[in-house]
């Protein structure tokens, strides 16, 4: 999307806010000359805009410049079970008027409904489009391989999606990759740290693994495809046509179907009701809810089986359940309490309260990221660069 320069410039000024053209020499090692020039050409482009001259002493005024909120945005675009959503972001992060949403009854028209949303979306302003889909995805194929909003039917080329972009350059990946897109470009994180981002709902878990603030593609043990993580337990059957799955075991229906079980087993035991959600609220101590102690036990399990495997230098939890402080610091502390010694020492536990994994804005957050660092996006290997490879 931008040159090697004009993405320096970019990335300064999103990570550090306004900045003189004196003070981006200073910062980025680009000569002034070539700063003013670069700086100059943003501006025209609309990603860069001058602010408010300030006096600093004798000379000149500074004349600070900053990311453009408004002129140009990236478009995102999620398709989820039984809706596709689209909308625009500003390159500072902010939404630009009101994501658009449809229903979709039919999965098997999911695609095409997409693709229609993104032309409507589509105007010379836009800079590039993310697409999020839950699943597996090929970026390659431009394909959906498995997913949720497929209701885990066959295979599904993404062409019209890639049609309806026209000449836009499109970011697809899997909706958690999306939401670890937007975790690292929010929290300016450091990129130079192995991040497991690991989203858990009522029902729904996924995560994603970043290195060196890219997104790994090719791990489903632990990371990707830690949701369908299985166990000798029986749950409701997952989408995925199976059962004994960690994200059918975190879930209301889990958490009432051992209620019952407990109850029929003439237990002592007493539970609270309500939702999932409604319990984690009320979470104080272990003990109280044994079935929801129980869940707790797997997904611990599940998480320092992940660190183990992955070593990542980060942990990042992102749920509305974290909105108990209680639940989510016991949850860590049980994780870490399992997860190996040299590498429990130096990995760190996080919190994130942001639930819209399956959102537009979430999916742009694709092409932002692709927008301000590249390499995001995947680009397909030749057979020629293929063989030029192996021979050197």
């Amino acid at each position: 999307m931008l040159e090697t320069r004009k993405r320096k410039l970019v990335q300064t000024l999103w990570t550090e806010g306004s900045l003189s053209r004196w003070e981006l020499h200073q910062r980025t090692g680009i000569t002034p000359n070539r700063v003013g020039n670069t700086a100059d050409a943003l501006i025209q482009d609309g990603v860069l805009r001058e602010c408010t001259p300030s006096v600093l002493g004798a000379g000149r005024p500074r004349v600070p410049l900053e990311i453009d909120p408004a002129r140009r945005h990236i478009i995102g675009l999620a398709l989820m079970p039984g809706k596709a959503e689209v909308c625009r972001l500003g390159l500072r992060g902010t939404i630009i008027g009101q994501p658009v949403e449809q229903e979709v009854t039919d999965p098997v028209k999911l695609v095409g409904i997409a693709a229609t949303l993104l032309s409507k979306m589509k105007s010379n302003k836009a800079l590039g489009v993310g697409v999020s889909v839950t699943g597996f995805v090929d970026p390659l194929e431009r394909t959906i391989i498995f997913s949720s909003a497929l209701a885990g039917g066959p295979s599904t080329t993404l062409d019209p999606v890639y049609d309806a972009a026209g000449s836009l350059p499109v970011v697809l990946e899997n909706d958690m990759h999306a939401l670890a897109a937007r975790w690292l470009l929010t929290h300016r994180a450091d990129q130079k740290h192995d991040v497991l981002l690991v989203w858990i709902g009522d029902g729904r878990l996924g995560a994603a693994m970043l290195i060196d603030g890219k997104p790994n593609g090719g791990c489903t043990i632990g990371a990707n495809d830690l949701g369908h993580s299985k166990f000798p337990i029986a749950t409701r059957k997952c989408f995925c046509g199976h059962t004994g799955c960690l994200e059918r075991i975190v879930s209301t229906d889990f958490l009432h179907d051992r209620d019952l079980a407990s109850r029929s087993a003439k237990s002592t035991a007493s539970h609270p009701k309500g939702t999932l959600t409604e319990r984690i609220a009320l979470f104080n101590k272990a003990g109280v809810d044994p079935s929801l102690d129980e869940i707790m036990t797997y997904l611990a399990f599940s998480l320092s089986n992940a660190v183990n495997f992955v070593r990542p230098h980060r942990v990042v939890l992102v749920s509305d359940f974290n909105r108990n402080n209680v639940f989510g610091e016991s949850l860590a502390q049980m994780a870490r309490a399992l997860v190996l010694p040299a590498i429990a020492e130096r990995v760190q536990f996080d919190f994130w309260d942001q639930p819209s994994r399956g959102s537009a804005e979430t999916a742009a957050w694709l092409g932002m990221a692709e927008f301000l660092y590249g390499g995001w996006k995947e680009e397909p290997v030749t057979p020629s660069r293929s063989i030029a490879a192996a021979r050197s």
